[in-house]
């Protein structure tokens, strides 16, 4: 869509949201009647256990933890850098971005984050909502409560903060949004991962599978970039998030699967990688490839962390039907309805 087309909240028609089985990469968790199970506590604490051992003995393990290689926002306006950081990200999987949002938006969305977290979680415990239609599967969300420690919160761009922060990162982002993704670049995802104090460290895991692949020769998708923006500098003992580069690939893909047959060999295979971290202030981006193999550290602080995200892609829909292995962290009222043109030209 043209940039001078007037903007509306509605642009297009509403689609049919995917099922709660096809949401991103993990279930949603079973209703508050059965997370006591003692099959769901064991289940959840055995992932638990599985993403300690990664994190005690196999990430970084033969080649170290490196920082997430990162760039200040004003590189993108020089000649030809936001092709080369497109290029970077492309061939890596994740670059940092320093300083794309402000403070003060950083704090207005923070603070709404928080009270929006509390009113969703509000809504579902009183039935007036669904628990997937406000919030995401995440890996290892923690088995204290329905909720857990951690949560994946759809972002409603009704709301002006959300507006607001979206319109001031994609402006900002423009330059490396266009290259990597097109002038037409497609939204996703709008959503906030939150991690509240003791939520456990994640599992490696990518977020979306590699398409086309031995199971869906027929499908094919571009890349899907994810944009984690830090709403508050993370301290070390909050949780970084951590990346393997280079294994958003069909290659490494298929390395991986066979890999995860085997518990020694899943083993190995983390452990031969290369890995970054990401060390976040307040506005900085860790932008990353769906597919690439990553993990949300575990928060062992008493502050709450918050990563506002987008998700962006050349391609508009995801081609498995409902979503399936999709990332879909998005309302329904939003589902399909945002292209880069539109995002930039948001109003209050």
């Amino acid at each position: 869509m043209a940039a001078s087309v007037a903007v509306q909240l509605v642009p297009a028609p509403l689609l049919r949201r995917p099922p709660p089985a096809a949401r991103r990469h993990c279930a949603p968790p079973p209703s508050a009647s059965l997370m006591g199970s003692l099959y769901e506590t064991v289940t959840a604490a055995n992932a638990e256990a599985v993403a300690r051992k990664e994190g005690r003995e196999l990430v970084g393990k033969e080649r170290g933890i490196q920082p997430l290689t990162a760039v200040p926002l004003s590189l993108l306006e020089s000649p030809g850098k936001a092709e080369a950081c497109a290029a970077v990200l492309a061939r890596q999987g994740c670059l940092g971005l320093q300083g794309a949002l402000s403070a003060a938006t950083a704090a207005e969305m923070l603070a709404f984050v928080k009270e929006e977290n509390a009113r969703c979680q509000e809504d579902v415990e009183a039935g007036r909502v669904e628990f997937d239609s406000r919030f995401g599967g995440v890996n290892c969300r923690g088995i204290r409560g329905r909720f857990g420690q951690r949560q994946d919160l759809f972002m409603p761009l009704s709301a002006a903060p959300v507006r607001r922060a979206v319109r001031e990162l994609v402006t900002n982002l423009a330059p490396l949004l266009t290259e990597a993704c097109g002038p037409s670049a497609a939204l996703h995802e709008v959503s906030c991962i939150f991690a509240q104090p003791g939520a456990p460290r994640q599992c490696v895991h990518a977020d979306t599978i590699v398409l086309p692949c031995p199971q869906y020769p027929n499908a094919s998708m571009e890349p899907l970039y994810t944009f984690f923006v830090a709403l508050q500098d993370i301290e070390d003992a909050m949780g970084h998030t951590q990346f393997l580069p280079y294994t958003h690939t069909p290659d490494a893909h298929l390395l991986w699967n066979a890999a995860n047959k085997s518990t020694q060999l899943k083993e190995r295979f983390i452990a031969m990688q290369p890995a970054m971290q990401s060390a976040l202030r307040t506005g900085d981006v860790a932008a990353f490839d769906s597919r690439l193999l990553h993990l949300g550290c575990a928060n062992e602080s008493q502050k709450q962390r918050a990563l506002f995200y987008i998700t962006v892609s050349r391609q508009a829909e995801w081609p498995l039907p409902g979503g399936l292995h999709g990332s879909n962290s998005i309302r329904a009222e939003d589902l399909r309805r945002w292209t880069l043109p539109y995002l930039l030209a948001l109003e209050e």
